[in-house]
């Protein structure tokens, strides 16, 4: 008797500023899991947080429409349990249209990234890719995963929070004092955010104020830290409990951007040049490795996730942040720090498939 497939459903979109990067994650995703192994559906949520069902890529584009136009073609759902199961209920039409045997989640940042929706696939009882709830809410707020790999004996760039809800006195008092201890430039960033949205590079007081209400407008809690001049390095781990690290790349940005903005991630072909994998010795590369599987470990984390760091002059290695959810397009370091470790983009995929399964049955 022929085994039947298990069922994938890539969970891409969402209410995040990363709607679009997450729907180009998900076409690679969806391009180059092993159709031999995997049956693969999608479910595309709007920026309204709408769900829609989609068995071919090409009917998630219509989620780029402005919200207001009809969806033809989609199907708006909701996930219910179902006997043992999770199944796809159609709401317009009253019935169920599909079940769904593993989650495999592409949705980067707010309500995606940052364990809400691995909370929700938790009370369903359905395996998905990645890391648990407290791994997640870990590693999207830059504010707790810095103060615990403090904790750890973990280098991080020294930073402030400023938070929405405090005096502009305060404000000023603690952006005065990184510009005293630490002098020009500085890094300001939401505290929970990804792909370099509303990051900004400040060389002046002017544009540091404009960078902080940049910030507030993504996020209650924004970031000023310390500049750190170095190499910017990064390194992909994969596991549960039995753990690997790839070999390093290296992000070395553009001039004209001066750090690895969102623009020159996603709209400046030129924006960065990616050495894969980066030029450097045995000894650092191990070194490198290391301290990325004790990020892993130090955060709680499962399955994957992308460790960012810089390399200074003297060797030494900063923290910057980790990326639970990384991206996967054409142009992403994680699959490719793979593919040049020796493992190819779909063997990577069944993969973090397998792990899923192994954590949900290791519960």
């Amino acid at each position: 008797m022929r085994r039947q497939k298990k069922t994938v459903a890539i969970i891409c979109g969402g209410k995040s500023q990363e709607h679009e990067v997450s729907l180009q994650s998900a076409y690679y995703v969806f391009k180059n899991i092993n159709r031999k192994k995997y049956r693969v559906i999608l479910l595309g949520i709007d920026k309204k947080g709408n769900w829609h069902y989609a068995s071919r890529y090409e009917n998630l584009i219509i989620l780029r429409k402005p919200l207001g136009r009809m969806r033809k073609g989609l199907n708006e759902v909701v996930l219910i349990k179902k006997d043992k199961n999770v199944a796809i209920f159609d709401i317009k039409k009253r019935k169920v249209i599909d079940k769904i045997d593993i989650a495999f989640p592409m949705i980067h940042g707010t309500l995606g990234e940052d364990g809400c929706l691995q909370g929700y696939l938790e009370l369903l009882g359905l395996p998905y890719v990645g890391s648990g709830v407290l791994g997640s809410a870990l590693g999207m707020d830059k504010v707790y995963s810095k103060k615990l790999l403090q904790m750890n004996n973990i280098s991080v760039a020294p930073f402030v929070v400023l938070a929405k809800n405090e005096s502009l006195k305060e404000q000023k008092r603690k952006e005065q004092g990184m510009i005293k201890k630490y002098g020009l430039p500085l890094i300001v960033k939401p505290s929970s955010l990804g792909s370099s949205v509303g990051v900004s590079k400040v060389s002046t007081s002017r544009e540091l104020n404009r960078a902080i209400k940049i910030a507030f407008h993504y996020d209650n809690k924004v970031l000023i830290e310390k500049y750190i001049k170095g190499r910017e390095i990064e390194c992909s781990v994969l596991g549960n409990i039995h753990l690997r690290a790839s070999l390093p790349g290296e992000v070395k940005p553009s001039t004209k951007h001066g750090f690895y903005s969102y623009t020159a991630k996603y709209m400046d072909s030129q924006g960065a040049q990616l050495l894969i994998p980066a030029p450097l010795s045995s000894s650092s590369v191990k070194k490198i490795q290391s301290l990325s599987l004790k990020v892993f470990q130090t955060l709680q984390l499962r399955g994957l996730a992308r460790v960012d760091m810089f390399l200074q002059k003297n060797k030494t290695l900063i923290i910057n942040e980790v990326n639970t959810i990384p991206g996967f397009t054409q142009i992403s370091m994680y699959p490719h720090l793979w593919q040049v470790s020796g493992m190819s983009y779909q063997k990577l995929l069944t993969t973090l498939i397998q792990l899923a399964q192994k954590a949900f049955i290791n519960k």
